[in-house]
């Protein structure tokens, strides 16, 4: 049986409040390609679907799409809700999305209760037996915990209740099926791509990778950016990692697919697809001068921009952004005084020295150029005579 792993395609996201829509549009296109050309069984989509709870109208015409054109393939789909999904809207789509091969699982349930869906190959016949656990908020792992009826040690921490429960989830694998869980969670030592949403992958939710269980030929896990196999895993285990590169922190990473293929009682075998869509993120480094030079040559990437300068230039940033469309940041680099914001509150001072101190101690250094004094001075006039 051959499956293809995908996962975090936060569909939605933008970049500085840039669209990024034809990006996706694109990486989506090239998956579904990937999984016609490999000739997959199915489609395991592993959480964060979208990058909004509400998502807008345009991320959900490009979703149904890719949805709608792996159904006309024939390639089923089984996907779990991430973090930054909404169970109770894709509990509602589920239901929309079932006639065309798209099997969603919302929120946690028992095996036996829709949370263990059943694959046929198309060429052998083989059964692939998936148990889906979506993200589980901390707050909220309560709930899922009584639906195992949990015993007390599940509810020492998360970590330790999480294992239990994808032990309880594992129940239902089979010796004669290609038994696989696909989840959105984070294990300990897996490294974050740096778009993640910091406040879920920290030590309160690290899952031990020892925890995942050893009866599964494959673990299809989302949640983690960066695409990385899991060490200390008893079974194969792979985070797909995002379709682009959605922050500065993923600028190194190449962006993939994972193909499985795996038989009843057997470990997988997984290879790495990788994709090409959706623009680079680049950073440019130097005098004013430089950046403009590196930049004219960057014209197909999204670019975080450093620029040297003695201090504080006015407009800089404008200028760089009439030069280089695709600069989403600029960022000045000089020496900075420690001390540029000390001295006493502002509410003692005079609107001008208000104005001084707030300068040294945004720019760090210690005084204002003079002819933006003047400006303020002249501005002050008028709202005095106003």
């Amino acid at each position: 049986m051959r499956l293809l792993h995908t996962g975090d395609w936060h569909i939605g996201r933008s970049i500085r409040g840039r669209s990024r829509s034809e990006e996706f549009a694109d990486a989506l296109r090239e998956v579904v390609g990937i999984a016609g050309q490999e000739n997959v069984d199915a489609v395991l989509l592993a959480g964060d679907v979208y990058d909004h709870r509400s998502p807008t109208p345009e991320a959900d015409d490009l979703v149904f799409e890719a949805l709608l054109r792996l159904h006309e393939a024939g390639i089923p789909v089984v996907a779990i809700a991430g973090n930054h999904d909404s169970p109770a809207r894709l509990a509602a789509l589920a239901k929309l999305l079932r006639p065309i091969g798209t099997t969603l699982v919302p929120r946690v349930a028992r095996p036996d209760q829709g949370a263990a869906v059943e694959i046929c190959s198309r060429s052998t016949g083989e059964v692939a037996l998936i148990a889906c656990v979506p993200f589980v908020p901390e707050r909220r792992y309560g709930d899922a915990a009584d639906l195992f009826d949990a015993p007390e040690l599940w509810h020492q921490s998360y970590a330790e209740g999480m294992g239990g429960l994808l032990e309880a989830m594992a129940a239902s694998f089979r010796p004669d099926a290609v038994n696989v869980l696909l989840a959105h969670l984070f294990t300990d030592g897996a490294i974050p791509g740096g778009g993640e949403h910091q406040i879920t992958i920290g030590i309160e939710y690290a899952i031990s990778p020892s925890r995942l269980p050893a009866t599964a030929g494959y673990v299809a896990l989302g949640h983690v950016h960066r695409p990385q196999a899991v060490r200390g895993a008893p079974s194969p285990t792979r985070y797909a990692g995002s379709l682009l590169q959605l922050d500065f922190g993923e600028k190194e990473q190449t962006k993939s697919v994972t193909i499985v293929e795996a038989s009843p009682g057997k470990p997988a075998k997984v290879r790495e697809v990788a994709l090409s869509a959706g623009k680079r993120l680049v950073d440019v480094e130097g005098t004013l001068d430089e950046v403009l030079a590196k930049g004219e040559v960057l014209r197909d990437a999204y670019l975080r921009v450093f620029v040297d300068t003695d201090g504080p230039v006015p407009g800089i940033a404008g200028r760089i952004r009439d030069a280089l469309p695709d600069a989403v940041d600029v960022s000045l680099r000089y020496e900075r005084t420690e001390d540029a914001g000390s001295g006493p509150p502002l509410s003692s001072l005079q609107p001008r020295d208000q104005f001084v101190s707030y300068y040294r101690h945004e720019h760090g250094v210690e005084a204002a150029p003079e002819d933006l004094l003047g400006a303020f001075d002249e501005l002050s006039d008028l709202d005095g005579h106003g």
